[in-house]
C-alpha cells in the first residue's frame, strides 16, 4: 500500500483512541485519519511503521495530530530475528520510563531549557497487546510524534554521514551515555529498580540463530573476495573471538547502550543555513547495560562515509570522550573516575568483538535501493540483499576490513 488511506476502519492499528487516551484522556475522539507506511521497504525491518494524521475533537475543540505508530513486523522470520516480544517491550519502556527520567535529571541539575538534551521523539502512548496491554501480540504499538512535521529528516544509509553530521551525532551519543551514568550515580535506588530492568536482555535462541546466519554469510562473502584473501585467517579468528567472548563492563563506566546506533536510527533538524541544530535518536529495541564504546565503534564503522572514516577516526574518538566528560561535568559528576586511558583500553578491548555486528549489518545498510519490495511475507534471511555482486556492499566490506586491520582490531 503506497497511497495515503483515509479510513479509520482500514487503519492497521486497532483501538487507537485508547492509546491516545494515555496522553489526552477519555474525551479525546477521533473522527478521521489519513495514514501510509512511513518508510520504504528495505529501510526498516524491525517494525511496521505508519505515518498517521489524525483529525480529532476534545472539549468541543478540533485537534490535528501528526503521529508515527510502530507495530511489530508481519513476517515470522523478522519476529524471530528481532525477538519482538522482548525488544518491543524494551522500546516501550524506554519511551515511557527512561526518557522522562533523563529530562527530569537535567531539569534537577539546572540545565537551561535551550541546552536540554531531549534525545527521543515525544511519546503519546503504547501497549504490548490489544487483548492484554502487558502481553505481546500483533497489535503491540508505540505512538510517537512524527518528526518529519517538525522538519527532521534522515540521511542516506548507503552514502553514510559526512564529517559535520558524524561530529554532531557523536556529541549526542556521548550525552546519552553520560546521562545514564549520572542517573546511576545520583539516583542509585531508582536506577536499580526502574532503569536496569529495561536494560536486561537475554537473546532468544531463534534470534541468535538468525544473527549467526547473517554473520556466516558475511564471513563467506569475504572468502569470495580476492582482496580479502591475505586476511582470511585473521578474519576467521576475529569472527570466532567475537562469538565466544564477552566483556563484563567495569563500574562506573557501564551505561545504556543503544546497540543499533547507525544512520537510519537518527533524524536531524537544520537551521536556515542547512547546519544541523538538533537530532533525535529512535529504535531503542536492543538497549543493554555495557560499555558506551560499543555504540561508538559500531556507529563509526557503519555510518561514516569512507573519507571521514579514513581521515578523522582518531578525532571522532577524541570528540566522543571529550563530549562525554563535558556532559558529566554539566551534571556535576566527578570525572576523575573516567580517565581517558581506561576509555581507550575499553575501546581496543571491545572493537574485535564488534567486528561481527559491523560485517553482519553491512548486508542491511548497503542493500541496494529497491531490492526489497515487500517484507510482510518474508520467511528467510534472503531479505538482506547485500552481496558481493553489489559493488557498494563489496567495497564497504573491504573498507571495514581495512579499518580493523589498520587499528590492530583483527585477532592474530
Amino acid at each position: 500500500m503506497t497511497k495515503t488511506q483515509s479510513s479509520l476502519k482500514m487503519l492497521p492499528v486497532q483501538n487507537l483512541e485508547a492509546l491516545l487516551a494515555q496522553t489526552y484522556g477519555s474525551d479525546f475522539k477521533i473522527y478521521d485519519v489519513e495514514w501510509k507506511p512511513l518508510t520504504d521497504p528495505g529501510e526498516n525491518f524491525g517494525s511496521l511503521i505508519l505515518a498517521i494524521n489524525i483529525s480529532a475533537e476534545q472539549n468541543n475543540k478540533e485537534r490535528t495530530l501528526h503521529l508515527v505508530v510502530k507495530l511489530p513486523p508481519r513476517s515470522e522470520y523478522l519476529l524471530d530475528l528481532f525477538d519482538s516480544p522482548i525488544t518491543f517491550k524494551k522500546e516501550l519502556d524506554f519511551y515511557s520510563i527512561v526518557a522522562p527520567e533523563f529530562l527530569k535529571l537535567q531539569n534537577e541539575n539546572g540545565i537551561p531549557r535551550e541546552d536540554l538534551s531531549i534525545i527521543a521523539p515525544r511519546f503519546f502512548g503504547g501497549r504490548l497487546g490489544l487483548r492484554d496491554p502487558q502481553r505481546f501480540d500483533d497489535q503491540a504499538a508505540i505512538v510517537l510524534e512524527n518528526l518529519k512535521y517538525l522538519n527532521y529528516t534522515t540521511k542516506d544509509r548507503i552514502l553514510g554521514l559526512d564529517k559535520e553530521h558524524m561530529y554532531f551525532a557523536i556529541g549526542h551519543l556521548a550525552k546519552l551515555h553520560a546521562m545514564t551514568i549520572c542517573l546511576k550515580l545520583k539516583k542509585p535506588e531508582l536506577f536499580q529498580k526502574v532503569i536496569m530492568p529495561t536494560l536486561e536482555y537475554a537473546v532468544d535462541e531463534s534470534a541468535k540463530d538468525c544473527v549467526l546466519d547473517m554473520i556466516k554469510k558475511a564471513h563467506d562473502d569475504f572468502k569470495c573476495m580476492k582482496e580479502a584473501k591475505p586476511y582470511l585467517d585473521r578474519i576467521e579468528k576475529t569472527v570466532e573471538y567475537g562469538l565466544r567472548t564477552t566483556v563484563t563492563p567495569q563500574e562506573p563506566w557501564a551505561t545504556l547502550v543503544h546497540s543499533d546506533f547507525w544512520v537510519n536510527n537518527m533524524l536531524f533538524k537544520y537551521d536556515e543555513f542547512n547546519k544541523p541544530i538538533n537530532m533525535k535518536i529512535v529504535d531503542f529495541q536492543l538497549t543493554i547495560y555495557d560499555y558506551g564504546v560499543n555504540d561508538l565503534i559500531f556507529f563509526l564503522i557503519s555510518s561514516a562515509c569512507k573519507e571521514v572514516l579514513d581521515d578523522h577516526l582518531e578525532d571522532m574518538i577524541d570528540l566522543y570522550y571529550d563530549s562525554f566528560i563535558e556532559c558529566l561535568r554539566s551534571l556535576s559528576v566527578d570525572t576523575d573516575a573516567f580517565p581517558k586511558s581506561e576509555f581507550l583500553e575499553q575501546l581496543n578491548q571491545c572493537a574485535p568483538i564488534k567486528f561481527n555486528q559491523c560485517i553482519m549489518m553491512i548486508q542491511v545498510i548497503q542493500a541496494a535501493r529497491g531490492s526489497v519490495t515487500e517484507i510482510s511475507e518474508t520467511t528467510d534471511k534472503d531479505i538482506f540483499t547485500g552481496n558481493i555482486n553489489d559493488d557498494n556492499y563489496k567495497q564497504k566490506m573491504l573498507h571495514v576490513l581495512s579499518i580493523f586491520d589498520q587499528n590492530g582490531w583483527l585477532m592474530k
